[in-house]
């Protein structure tokens, strides 16, 4: 009896899931939605050059990807300039980033080639691609926190 509930729930489960990506959703309608949602927020959205939604956040740019061909994949991300301008801050900059990995939920900090550039981006897997707006700003929150982790250990 028991085995039979866990594969009831499980074929349920799958059922549910599969059912959600299936739906199809094209480029355009992912971002009439996310720049619908924004507008309504209040944020002034637009489409940056690689077709993802850009807006800014107390004068911050984000930015959500659009990806039509893994719709239960949701992300939103940042993009920081630091200048290295000292030896030792080159050397506490890959600290800092794991220090903010470690310690923040969620959210990711990557250094860019570049060498002084950074990005924090806030990554989770939705149901169905209108659940973003469920968790939308505890996703913007784990980026500031990210970014507030990382900056106080490049302080230290």
């Amino acid at each position: 009896m028991r085995v039979s509930k866990v594969l009831l729930f499980l074929v349920g489960f799958v059922c549910i899931f599969a059912g959600t990506v299936s739906a199809q959703y094209s480029w355009a309608e992912l971002q009439r939605m996310y720049m619908s949602y924004l507008s309504v927020e209040g944020y002034s959205p637009s489409i940056d050059s690689d077709g993802d939604v850009a807006f800014k956040k107390e004068g911050r740019p984000f930015w959500i990807e659009v990806n039509e061909n893994d719709l239960g994949y949701f992300r939103i991300g940042y993009l920081a300039n630091y200048a290295l301008d000292y030896e030792y801050e080159a050397r506490q900059f890959p600290i800092a980033m794991d220090y903010a990995n470690r310690r923040t939920k969620v959210a990711k900090v990557y250094s860019l080639e570049d060498g002084g550039r950074f990005m924090i981006s806030a990554e989770i897997y939705v149901a169905t691609p209108e659940d973003f707006k469920i968790v939308f700003n505890r996703m913007i929150n784990a980026i500031n926190k990210a970014r507030e982790n990382f900056l106080d250990k490049m302080e230290e």
